[in-house]
């Protein structure tokens, strides 16, 4: 190695007994450039080796290995450079690494100890200069030609002679939401002893492998990697993993005794809202949806008394607090830097953003106006119910808690407006009764996504959580019970008890960086249930109601489709979810 070569050590020490300045000192010493990165130090978190099952925070992790590998990116430059990465850390991490850095030229070493402890070894990433003996010497599940399937392809890699069923990497893969393609297994038929001598044959056999074995599916969805071994295999299958060939959906997963984790996809992809457009007529479309909610406010300050609020969740002092409140509320003059909505209730004031204008430009004004007046009474009532800003984030961990917290609010705000509306509205608007409240159910649906399609766009949700999916199924049935009622005492008759709709059981994961359900998708014993007022409704699959298709029903906005589900589950339990007409 020449002198002038810039060194950079890349320590991963996200298990414990990892010594940076251990790591330092297997390099060598006749450096006059040398910088060290340590993986924790942009934001990856601390954890617990194996067989610990605590949670981990896969996004935090990806993250962390993305902004280290920029900063090598920034110091390296156009030097040479020669790239050290060594330490303890789950496999997944090592994959990542090794799939950001095969884009760097130069030389690349990983760093490890022997199973069991011992002194620190080298093995560099070279490749062999020619054919040798194969150290993976079992290939089991590569079809000879091309296979027409649009499924995900499962990869296995080990060097421990281990030979897993192809049906736990069928079932994981299932179990994510995913069809099977097929299943390819590339292992060793023994445990290997890797030693740096090894290392090059190993480096051109996964690069051969990864550059045939993805191509015999062509319609593939993507691929999930498996790897088995210590962490310069790990590597070694990130480097080999060429995205212009595999594809730009690659799971990763982390085996966790007893089963399989997905860790996240590559290219790493943390959640981020879509780009809100800056055209001249994208700005003014989002003013006048902004200006017409505006208009609905003041509109709504005007005209809601406190005889309007539901008296059985306010009292008499608490209603005329929240007119008072109401009344006092200004639009703050900063409103377009805010991505959403503000509510600042001490302060007097609301700020409406450009992200919520852009999702809701496409609705029609009296839409974007409803929606307003909805959510000012819905966030007054969280200002009530002692769910504010300060601590929003800390209960948002509480699902089953946060999540009837708002259902309250919802039905707060319609039994507000209707009651307001039939009373200004006087015989006409109660001859309406069933036509309004539809519309007012219609508004609270419409809302709830705007707020998905401002975080995820408007065709598909790529992730939905099972609370939201709950929030949806809920309002769904409200909306087809209201197509049941004939006099306004029927409005707080269905508004008043509270109410649960969920699905069960259902394929998910569990988000590690917030700790809740993600819904994959339904099971074939997938059920409906329902409780209101204390009263269960059960719903199980029949011809005409499938519970399970409410999943993707939801990942769609396909609203006619849930609404026939839901008008189904009201004709057949009209005594418990209709009992004004039973």
């Amino acid at each position: 190695m020449a002198n002038s070569e810039l060194h950079i050590l890349i320590v991963v020490d996200l298990y414990p007994a990892v010594s940076a300045a251990e790591l330092r000192e297997t390099l060598p010493h006749e450096r006059e450039d040398r910088r060290t990165l340590v993986l924790t130090e942009f934001g990856a978190p601390r954890l617990a080796p194996p067989p610990d099952a605590s949670p981990i925070d896969w996004p935090g992790v990806g993250r962390a290995v993305e902004m280290l590998v920029a900063e090598v990116r920034a110091i390296r430059g156009d030097r040479p450079t020669v790239l050290f990465i060594g330490g303890r850390g789950p496999l997944a991490v090592f994959v990542h690494l090794g799939y950001l850095l095969s884009k760097f030229g130069g030389r690349q070493v990983v760093i490890n100890q022997p199973p069991g402890g011992g002194r620190w070894e080298h093995f560099p990433m070279e490749t062999a200069a020619g054919d040798g003996p194969a150290l993976l010497d079992v290939l089991a599940g590569l079809p000879a030609e091309e296979v027409p399937s649009s499924g995900r392809v499962g990869i296995y890699v080990d060097t421990a002679g281990r030979d897993t069923s192809r049906d736990v990497f069928r079932d994981f893969i299932k179990e994510e939401g995913d069809h099977v393609a097929g299943v390819v297994k590339l292992r060793s038929s023994a445990p290997l002893r890797l030693t740096p001598e090894h290392v090059p044959a190993l480096v051109l056999q996964l690069t051969q492998f990864f550059s045939q074995a993805p191509t015999r599916y062509p319609d593939r969805s993507g691929l999930s990697l498996f790897v088995g071994g210590p962490a310069q295999v790990a590597f070694a299958v990130g480097r080999a993993v060429n995205p212009w060939v595999v594809g730009k959906d690659i799971w990763l997963t982390e085996y966790r005794a007893p089963s399989y984790e997905r860790v996240y996809s590559l290219p790493f992809n943390p959640r981020t809202e879509p780009e809100i457009p800056r055209g001249a007529e994208d700005v003014n479309a989002r003013r006048d949806v902004l200006d017409a909610m505006a208009a609905a406010i003041d509109e709504l300050k005007r005209h809601m008394k406190a005889e309007h609020l539901p008296a059985d969740v306010l009292s008499a002092s608490d209603r005329k607090k929240f007119i008072d409140r109401l009344a006092r509320l200004e639009r703050s003059t900063d409103s377009k830097k805010d991505s959403a909505f503000r509510l600042r209730v001490i302060e007097g004031h609301y700020a409406l953003g450009e992200g919520i204008a852009e999702a809701l430009r496409r609705s029609t004004v009296p839409e974007q106006q409803g929606f307003a007046k909805l959510l000012i009474l819905h966030e007054l009532l969280h200002d009530w119910q002692a769910l504010r800003s300060t601590n929003y984030s800390a209960v948002g961990g509480a699902g089953f808690v946060l999540e009837q917290v708002d259902y309250a609010a919802d039905a707060f705000a319609v039994r507000a407006l209707m009651k307001m509306e039939l009373d200004r509205g006087g015989d006409a608007a109660r001859d309406e009764v069933r036509a309004r409240l539809e519309r007012w159910l219609d508004m609270v649906l419409r809302g709830i996504a705007a707020f998905d399609i401002m975080a995820q766009g408007a065709t598909k949700m790529a992730r939905l959580d099972e609370r939201r999916l709950r929030r949806y199924l809920m309002w769904h049935l409200q909306l087809a019970r209201a197509a049941t009622i004939r006099e306004p005492s029927h409005v707080d008759e269905m508004l008043r008890p509270p109410l649960t709709v969920e699905l069960a059981p259902l394929a998910g994961r569990l988000d590690t960086e917030r700790y809740e359900k993600v819904v994959n998708r339904a099971l074939p014993d997938t059920e409906l249930f329902c409780a209101i007022g204390g009263r269960l409704v059960r719903q199980a699959r029949r011809p005409g109601f499938d519970p399970g298709a409410l999943v993707e029903a939801v990942k769609s906005y396909a609203r006619e489709l849930i609404q026939q589900a839901m008008v189904f589950l009201v004709d057949e339990h009209r005594g418990k979810l209709a009992p004004w007409i039973a």
